[in-house]
């Protein structure tokens, strides 16, 4: 029952994507949104599948910046690092980095936002995904700009935009233009600037949604116009940042930029009447809206404007208003341009200025080069650790392939090893077969020898019996009735029945002398006679009539006896497939030598096969086995309806 509560409490809880879209509603309150984005972090701890759980978690890093609440930030990454290292992930670690990378860029800690764009680069590279890869190099690059290290910046916005013209990604191709635009203009390099400028504008032409992208642009194509003197093209930019859209609702931050630099070009070409207005009313904007940077542009605008009229005190208020807004904001480049302007204003007090300026340049410098030197470790101990990174790839390639060649080696040994062994194996059992064939052939001779022996002793026998003891059994059954004898008639009846026994005795050794000599003939039969018995008996047991030739008879009896006695099996083999399946009322069987070939031909009229059917029989497999021990090959043409016929052919010597 209590876990049943359990679950149905859980069930009841608000799911992640419902916590998620509240937080991100603008009716919501910050507090508020911090607290939903809490319980949707623990909602997605709970989350089983992986991916699902760090996307989620990057979701809510991402709004946590947005809100500025450093400890859920915080807390997230460490989760979503964890699960990152645990996946051993490229894409996932390069997310986690790059979440922190933009948390400590908005925070303006650029050491540490470069430091883990850098890592974020890596491990994209690592991926390998070339788009996000290149989207670090934008960032490192924008950091780079940041701190003055022009030269770096625009080598890695060159390799970026190489990477986003191969993936078509144009948006990401204006910013990097635009970016390149902005370095140049920082350099004084202006028509340089004014290059990037037109290429980011082509880009524009190639996506959607780009009105906001316009008005930027022609903001700081303007500007550049404005630092060349040529205030007619800067107004011209101006102007058409202004009528696009509805900017002063969608982004007043930039209407109010558009506004102020359009009145200062007009104050300065003198072609302005209400550019006072113009100032105060992008001012304003800028105040009500916190844009520190932009409420010190305005009011160093304001100052050269009033100062220029005459009215030099509110210049100075304006300079110095300026200043403790800079300085409280830590805008320090902005800090020295309003001490400079102090200087020429408040001539009273110039000395003072010049010297805060240059004492704050000064430090501006050091801080610089020490961050830049910051800047360069962390490449410097980046290009090592890449550095090393290919030597242990090298290494472990290497590795590899001497690994892989000493065991193809020890493979080609072990198979050598075992070919030899088989080989061996194979000339043992070929040996031991030769050596069998020899041992059979020999005691198959010595039985021919005997039985030849043995035979012509029954010859001797049988010869003996009929020339000698036949002959002078008859010479003395012949004489014997002749011979005058004299005795009582039981004497003489006796002597009658031993002559008819002599009689009986010499038609038995005559019986056996001829029995000897036909048992001889019967052993003395041909290899041809013993294949047409074979055929007659086969031939009469499936009901078959049968026609068979034998020519050249003289190459038949000459084969050895193990062929003959393979050709007889094989002949035997054919004629017993044929009673069993053909159906056939007729074979002809014809033995023929054709030059060193010798070849058996059985034909007959039965019903025929699928010979590709049949290719797995045991019959099959038994003929061309016999066919193989005599080094011959064995062919068999069919079709359904129209016999069948076998094709044996051997050399005579092999």
């Amino acid at each position: 029952m209590m876990g049943q509560s359990l679950e149905k409490l859980k069930s009841n809880q608000p799911s992640f994507e419902h916590l998620y879209a509240m937080a991100t509603h603008d009716s919501t309150s910050t507090i508020k949104k911090q607290k939903l984005l809490r319980r949707a972090f623990e909602q997605n701890k709970a989350t089983q599948n992986d991916s699902i759980r760090f996307w989620n978690f990057s979701k809510l890093a991402v709004l946590s910046t947005s809100l500025s609440d450093t400890l859920l930030f915080k807390t997230i990454g460490i989760e979503s690092l964890k699960l990152a290292q645990l996946e051993g992930n490229y894409i996932f670690l390069g997310d986690v980095y790059w979440n922190y990378g933009s948390f400590y860029r908005i925070n303006k800690r650029y050491d540490s936002a470069y430091y883990y764009y850098h890592q974020a680069h890596k491990s994209f590279a690592e991926a390998p995904h070339p788009y996000y890869e290149a989207k670090m190099l934008y960032n490192l690059a924008y950091i780079n700009a940041h701190i003055k290290d022009f030269t770096k910046a625009e080598r890695q916005l060159f390799q970026a935009i190489k990477i986003f013209r191969a993936e078509g990604r144009f948006k990401q191709l204006y910013l990097s233009f635009n970016l390149l635009g902005a370095i140049s203009d920082d350099l004084g390099e202006y028509s340089q600037a004014l290059g990037y400028y037109s290429e980011a504008l082509k880009t524009l032409k190639k996506f959607t949604d780009k009105d906001y992208f316009h008005q930027e642009l022609y903001n700081n194509i303007g500007v550049v116009y404005q630092k060349l003197g040529n205030h007619k093209k800067a107004l011209a930019c101006f102007k058409k940042g202004l009528v696009l859209s509805n900017i002063f609702k969608e982004n007043p931050l930039l209407y109010a930029k558009l506004v102020d630099n359009n009145a200062y070009s007009a104050y300065l070409s003198f072609t302005g009447n209400d550019v006072e207005d113009d100032f105060v009313t992008a001012l304003k904007i800028r105040d009500s809206l916190g844009d520190d940077a932009g409420s010190v542009i305005s009011r160093i605008h304001l100052a050269h404007f009033f100062s220029e009229t005459g009215d030099t005190l509110m210049g100075i208020a304006y300079a110095k208003e300026a200043f403790d807004i800079a300085v409280e904001s830590k805008l320090n480049r902005d800090v020295l341009k309003t001490l400079e302007l102090l200087a020429d204003l408040d001539q009273d007090n110039s000395n003072q200025y010049l010297r805060q300026h240059i004492s704050l340049d000064k430090k501006l410098y050091k801080r610089e080069r020490k961050v830049r030197d910051k800047f360069m470790r962390i490449r410097f101990e980046t290009d090592n650790y890449i550095t090393e990174n290919e030597r242990l790839f090298r290494e472990r390639i290497w590795i590899v392939c001497v690994a892989t060649a000493i065991g193809l080696v020890l493979l080609l040994l072990y198979l050598n090893s075992r070919q030899r062994a088989k080989n061996k194996a194979l000339r043992f059992e070929r040996e031991q077969q030769q050596h069998n064939e020899d041992l059979f052939l020999l005691t198959l001779e010595n039985k021919n020898t005997l039985e030849k022996g043995r035979n012509l002793e029954r010859l001797r026998i049988s010869e003996e019996l009929h020339d000698g003891i036949l002959a002078r059994l008859f010479s003395v059954r012949f004489k014997w009735p002749f011979i005058n004898l004299s005795g009582t008639s039981e004497n003489l009846i006796q002597h009658k029945k031993s002559i008819d026994q002599l009689t009986a005795i010499e038609t038995e050794i005559r019986n056996i002398s001829h029995d000897l000599r036909n048992e001889l003939i019967w052993n003395e039969m041909t290899f041809i006679d013993e294949v047409e018995n074979t055929i007659k008996e086969k031939s009469e047991l499936g009901g078959l009539k049968y026609s068979f030739t034998c020519e050249n008879i003289g190459d038949w009896e000459a084969l050895g006896y193990l062929k003959k006695i393979n050709c007889s099996r094989i002949l035997d083999e054919i004629l017993q497939n044929i009673i069993k399946h053909a159906s056939a009322t007729k074979v002809d069987i014809l033995l023929k030598a054709e030059g060193s070939s010798m070849i058996i031909r059985v034909e007959d009229n039965g019903k025929g096969f699928r010979t590709y059917v049949s290719k797995r029989g045991i019959g099959l497999k038994n003929l061309k086995a016999r066919a193989k021990k005599i080094n011959g090959n064995i062919s068999i043409t069919s079709q359904l309806g129209y016999g069948t016929l076998v094709v044996l052919q051997f050399y005579k010597k092999s």
